[in-house]
This record gives structure tokens, sequence and C-alpha cells, in this order.
């Protein structure tokens, strides 16, 4: 710390609408941090520079450029960056100027190459192959993004479900594919809305008539406008650590329904069985995938349908987003980022 002053916090950022662009640009947002805007090539990732106009820009090209970020980080404490700093020597730059660096890591990108001063899951998922000193911080909800609508909505008899495909990821993990296999076993009227992103588009079942199914082409400009309207997510993932569709979702209001695997027991709502698949080759190494059994995700979401027991999950997703929102751990955070 300089002078007992209060932590000068700095967020490398690609803003983009992405899971690293968003929870950067969170992060950034609450902590009220310096931001190094890290421009990449990548026309499906548009970037979102209006967001924070007084950022410091960099292009990435194999690499980020010493004369722009050495000086920004001269003016910081804490570096803190969500799965990558775009470039190894980063970390080598900050500590030379007395930077603390901090690496939110998702497991399954994890290779060790970067070094940073802490290491950050988000979740216990992964945690006994991470590196023993890695920390357990749970990343916070912006729940100031969101109306919590009144929990009984009935817009209609049907419950209206949504579905973050987004960009495809390794081995389908949001679980698309999974949920095409039980739409057409839907016993309760149904309406579900996919989110895709640029072009993709999945192959959709041949569904009952009580069963309706759009997909949403590309994301609205505003992520926390993906839940307008919804009564329930169904994530089906099929592996992963954080999950900020599910996390928004409750600070939405919304019922969520995911599959009974780690780390999903840390968010709200009821579990469908799963089963083990296959272990699929990631940059960590090899990682166990799961399924959900169509009739089983079928049958669960169902019972969802029913607008009372939908009502009581929903409640509790709204206290868990309330319990563990920026406001809530914003404190927490600061002290971890000022040791």
């Amino acid at each position: 710390m300089h002078g007992g002053q209060s932590v000068k916090v700095g967020v490398v950022s690609p803003l983009t609408n992405r899971g690293i662009g968003i929870q950067s640009y969170e992060a950034a947002r609450n902590l009220d941090a310096s931001v190094l805007h890290v421009e990449t090539k990548d026309p499906s990732a548009p970037s979102h520079p209006e967001r924070f106009p007084g950022a410091t820009r960099t292009r990435w090209a194999q690499g980020l450029d010493p004369r722009i970020v050495i000086p920004w980080l001269r003016n910081l404490d804490v570096v803190y960056a969500a799965e990558t700093f775009y470039d190894r020597r980063l970390t080598k730059w900050a500590k030379a100027n007395n930077v603390t660096t901090v690496l939110h890591a998702n497991p399954e990108f994890w290779t060790g190459a970067d070094t940073p001063d802490l290491l950050w899951s988000a979740t216990p998922w992964r945690q006994d192959v991470m590196p023993h000193h890695t920390e357990v911080v749970p990343f916070p909800v912006a729940t100031d993004r969101f109306t919590n609508e009144p929990i009984f909505r009935r817009y209609d008899d049907r419950c209206r479900w949504v579905h973050i495909a987004g960009k495809r990821a390794l081995a389908d993990r949001n679980g698309t594919d999974a949920l095409m296999a039980a739409l057409p076993l839907l016993r309760e009227p149904a309406l579900v809305t996919i989110y895709v992103q640029h072009g993709e588009h999945p192959s959709l079942p041949v569904t009952p008539p009580h069963v309706s199914v759009c997909v949403a082409p590309g994301v609205p400009a505003n992520y926390w406008d993906l839940y307008n309207g919804q009564d329930a997510l169904v994530l089906p993932r099929r592996y992963g650590g954080l999950c900020l569709p599910v996390q928004e979702a409750c600070a939405a209001g919304l019922a969520v329904l995911m599959p009974d695997l780690v780390p999903n027991g840390v968010w709200p709502g009821p579990r469908v069985p799963a089963e083990f698949l296959r272990k699929v080759t990631m940059p960590c190494g090899r990682v166990p995938v799961y399924d959900v059994k169509a009739d089983v995700l079928a049958a669960a979401m169902d019972e969802l349908a029913d607008p009372v027991r939908r009502a009581e999950v929903q409640g509790e997703s709204v206290a868990w987003a309330q319990a563990h929102s920026w406001e809530a751990q914003k404190p927490a955070w600061l002290n971890l980022l000022s040791r």
C-alpha cells in the first residue's frame, strides 16, 4: 500500500460480452479499478470501450506492449485478471514495480504458465489438482443490474425457460445437446428461448404442440436483459467451475436447474442426476465430462412448471444472490487484495 491509502486496483479486461469480458467488467466497476483494455482480434467478440472511457488501451499481438502496460502498472498496488493476463511477462513487470498480481483462474485452462502472486479459483471444482496455494474465492454477483420482478410471475400458463448456449465451448459444456434431447419429452407447457452467439444454431428437435422453442441469435447489448420475462434457467452443463449465467439468473429471480455435479451445489435450486460420459483433453489435461438423461431432465423441468414449486425455488435464488452480491462481498475482496 502507498502511504496507508486504500488499495489501488487495476483490472485487465477485453471488455467483450463473453465470460471473461463480463467478469472483468464487473470486477473493475465494483472495485473502482483502473482498466487495461486489451483489444483482441476476434471479430465474433467485439469490445465495448465505452464501458470505461478512461481505460488504458493496448492491442494484443502475440503479447502486450510493455511501453503501455508498465506505465499503467506503476500507479497500482494490485492487478486482477480473470483467466488470463494475456502476456506471461505482465507478472514480471508487476513484480519489478512492487505490484501484486491476482489471477482468478478457470481450472480447465490452467497450465501453470502464469505466475501470479495470488492464484484464485471461484469454486471448489478441480481444487484437488490446482496448485496447493490456490484459494477458493467466489466471484460476487452484480445484483444491482437486476430488478427482481414479483416471484409469482404468471405471463400465461407456460413455464418460460431460458438456455444460454452462447459460443459453443469444448465438449458442449453448457449441455445444449442434452437439452435438445429432453425437449420432445416435456409433458408440461413450455416456452424455451435459446441464446446462441454469432451464427451458431443448434439443430432443433421436433417438439409437441405445447412446447415452443425459439433461438435468439447473438446476445443483447446488456447481458442482464437475457433474463427478462423468463421464469427459469435450464443449464445441463457437462463440466466447469464458475458459471456467470447461473449467478445472473439467480439475481434476476429465476429458478435454476443444473446437474448434480461439483461445484453446482454452491448455487441454489434443484439438481438433476448426472453420469460420467468420458474424459476430454483440455489445456489443463484430461477432464471428466458428464451427461444427464433426457427423460430425467424433462421430468425435472416438468416439476418446475408447477408455479408454487417454482416460486419457492425463485425465492431461494434471490436470497442467494443477495447474500453473494458485490455489496455483501466487497469488504472481503478488498481485504484479500490488500494483503
